[in-house]
C-alpha cells in the first residue's frame, strides 16, 4: 500500500514538473465568456418610429420654415465583427408649418428625407443590452405637400443638398435573432439646390429620437 502511494505521488509531481510555468495558473484562471450569436458576422434588416426636433433653421431671408415632426424610416447592415458594421438608412419625418413672420400658406405639411451611409461601433456586451455608436453621411430632400385650397404650380421639392448625422443607441436583444432598441442623433442638413422660388439656399440641423426593431440574419 505504501508502495502504490509513493509511486502516485512521485507520477503526479512529475506531471506537475512537465506542465509550463503557468499552465496552473491558466487552468486554474476564470474563464472569459465567449462572445455571442449576435456578434459574429451577418446581416441584419430593421425598421423605426422617429420624432425630429429643430434646433437651428438658418436662411439667408431669415424665415423659419420647418417645424417639429415625426416619421419613420428603413434601415440594412452587415456587422463585421464585434465592434463594427456599417448601416444604410431611409427616412422621411413630416413637420408643421412654422414661419416665423406669421406667413400662412396652405401647406399640409413639409417633410425631410434622408439617405445615408453610416458606420456603427459596437461596446460588446454579454446581456441583453448593447450600447453603440454611430455616425453618417448621404443627401437629403425637402419640400411641402399642399392643401386642397391651393392652385399654385409650386413644386413638392423645394430643395436638396448634404446630410450627416452622428449620436448613438442601444439594443434589448429579446432573442439571438430579434431586438429592440433606440437612438438619439444629432442631424444635419445643407440645402443648397433650390427647386422652388423663395427657397433659399439653408442649414436646418435639430435631435432626432427613434424607436426601432431589428432581425438579425
Amino acid at each position: 500500500m505504501t508502495k502504490r502511494l509513493v509511486l502516485g505521488f512521485a507520477a503526479a509531481l512529475a506531471l506537475l514538473l512537465a506542465l509550463p510555468e503557468d499552465a496552473d495558473a491558466q487552468y486554474f484562471a476564470p474563464q472569459r465568456p465567449r462572445m455571442g450569436a449576435r456578434h459574429r458576422p451577418h446581416l441584419y434588416v430593421g425598421g423605426q418610429l422617429m420624432g425630429f426636433v429643430v434646433a437651428n433653421q438658418a436662411t439667408n431671408s431669415g424665415a423659419e420654415y420647418l417645424g417639429p415632426g415625426g416619421g419613420g424610416g428603413l434601415f440594412g447592415g452587415f456587422r463585421f465583427s464585434p465592434y463594427f458594421g456599417i448601416e444604410g438608412n431611409w427616412t422621411v419625418t413630416y413637420h408643421n408649418e412654422q414661419f416665423a413672420d406669421g406667413t400662412t400658406v396652405d401647406i399640409d405639411a413639409f417633410y425631410v428625407m434622408t439617405f445615408t451611409a453610416d458606420a456603427k461601433i459596437f461596446i460588446p456586451t454579454f446581456g441583453p443590452l448593447e450600447p453603440y455608436f454611430q455616425a453618417g453621411v448621404g443627401f437629403a430632400y425637402t419640400g411641402a405637400t399642399y392643401g386642397s385650397g391651393y392652385y399654385g404650380d409650386e413644386p413638392s421639392i423645394w430643395a436638396s443638398g448634404p446630410t450627416f448625422n452622428v449620436g448613438g443607441g442601444v439594443d434589448f436583444y429579446v432573442g439571438p435573432n430579434i431586438s429592440i432598441g433606440a437612438r438619439l442623433l444629432y442631424r444635419g442638413f445643407y440645402f443648397t439646390a433650390t427647386d422652388f422660388p423663395n427657397a433659399d439656399p439653408n442649414y436646418i440641423s435639430g435631435i432626432s429620437l427613434d424607436a426601432n426593431a431589428t432581425f438579425h440574419f
